[in-house]
């Protein structure tokens, strides 16, 4: 039946003709649908004319179904259950799930968050699948398309910065994780490790890599120094902190990342760390997703589990305040 056609026809029609179906009595149907007989007769009389068929016979038993009726109640039923399922409040059982989540993240915070969440979330759901995809330049347009459902990123707390909070679309929403600084790490034979002083001087006179990072290979920090008419002598441009560490590992380049990642890295990695010899404003550590899957019970399972294992075992100086705490959709 085309749509048009359905549109003619009153769907409450239905819900009479199964509750007659059911009771098989006109009084008691019009009981339980709360309406008068003289109602429950007319709307019968409707249906007679929609389906071109008596549908029951009064009989000393009430009303008897002719085979017509039969057959559709055997129809009526489960199309009406899928209609109760389609107006019910969507569910979400994480035990049962099987339900893909998509999640883009850079690999310092996959390094980061992962191992807090990942064995509580699996827990809870063990059948769900988690797609990792690399935080790009693109990710904020595949995150309004539908295609990433939760990101971590990194935004810049500085005024001048294109990649500040504010910055983000309206439609997006933010929870923040951590406030966070930058620092160095070099190899353990880095020369500068045996020098009396560590200032900007030895700081710019060393070689440095550089991570790409959504779609940029400078940050905050190369304009900083470019206000002073200084800059970094970036010898390697690599496309993710694991990297970045790797080259640090075997030459004498310096390695500038997040303090919180630093501290990570020192644990897995041959390096020391040295402080960032300039004044710069801070980092937020972020996440976010798109405002349409904020009443959706799987997302908001997903991101509370995310926010609550992160918040709880996140290192202390890197806890953010109460007020910090709330969701953000401009």
């Amino acid at each position: 039946m085309l749509l048009e056609q359905l549109a003619r026809i009153d769907l409450n029609l239905l819900i009479i003709l199964q509750v007659l179906l059911e009771e098989r009595n006109g009084s008691k149907a019009a009981r339980r649908l709360h309406l008068s007989q003289s109602a429950v007769s007319k709307a019968l009389g409707r249906l007679r004319e929609t389906f071109d068929d008596p549908l029951f016979i009064r009989s000393a038993y009430g009303l008897e179904p002719t085979a017509r009726a039969q057959t559709l109640q055997q129809q009526l039923q489960p199309i009406l259950l899928s209609l109760d399922n389609l107006i019910q409040p969507p569910a979400f059982d994480p035990a049962s799930s099987e339900r893909e989540f998509v999640i883009a993240s850079m690999d310092s915070a996959f390094t980061l968050f992962a191992p807090l969440y990942l064995s509580e979330l699996k827990r809870q759901a063990p059948r769900i699948r988690l797609r990792y995809e690399e935080w790009t330049e693109n990710s904020l347009t595949e995150m309004s398309q539908g295609q990433v459902d939760i990101a971590f990123t990194v935004r810049e707390n500085c005024i001048n910065s294109d990649y500040r909070l504010d910055t983000l679309p309206s439609s997006i929403c933010q929870r923040l994780l951590a406030i966070d600084g930058l620092t160095c790490l070099v190899q353990k034979h880095h020369p500068a490790l045996r020098e009396s002083g560590w200032d900007l001087d030895h700081y710019l006179r060393y070689p440095h890599v550089q991570t790409y990072c959504e779609g940029r290979d400078r940050w905050m920090l190369d304009y900083k120094l470019a206000e002073q008419d200084l800059y970094r002598r970036i010898e390697a441009t690599v496309p993710s902190f694991e990297a970045a560490l790797r080259m640090g590992m075997h030459s004498d380049m310096i390695v500038t990342l997040s303090s919180l990642y630093a501290r990570h890295a020192t644990q897995v990695y041959p390096l020391m760390q040295l402080p960032l010899p300039i004044e710069l404003d801070s980092i937020s550590h972020l996440l976010i997703w798109h405002q349409r899957h904020d009443e959706d019970p799987g997302h908001r399972w997903l991101r509370e589990t995310l926010l609550t294992q992160i918040m709880s075992q996140l290192e202390p100086h890197a806890h953010v305040n109460d007020q910090d705490w709330a969701v953000t959709c401009r």
